[in-house]
């Protein structure tokens, strides 16, 4: 998966850096794997701010 945010089956969103991916779902973020993304289909870039923010929020989330 290139880097950016995807949206999936069953209202679940995705956010890819550097190959690490999170998925925010029912208002939750947690570390995933590709093995656990659900059709994904890609929806935009992420913002700066996400870049930059994306390690600290990666670093805390739990894994799913």
């Amino acid at each position: 998966m290139k880097d950016g945010i995807y949206r999936g089956d069953a209202g679940a969103t995705y956010f890819v850096l550097n190959e690490k991916i999170m998925m925010k779902m029912l208002g939750q973020i947690y570390k995933t794997t590709k093995h656990f993304t659900f059709s994904p289909e890609y929806y935009g870039p992420l913002t700066n701010e996400m870049k930059d923010e994306f390690e600290i929020v990666y670093n805390k989330a739990d894994k799913w």
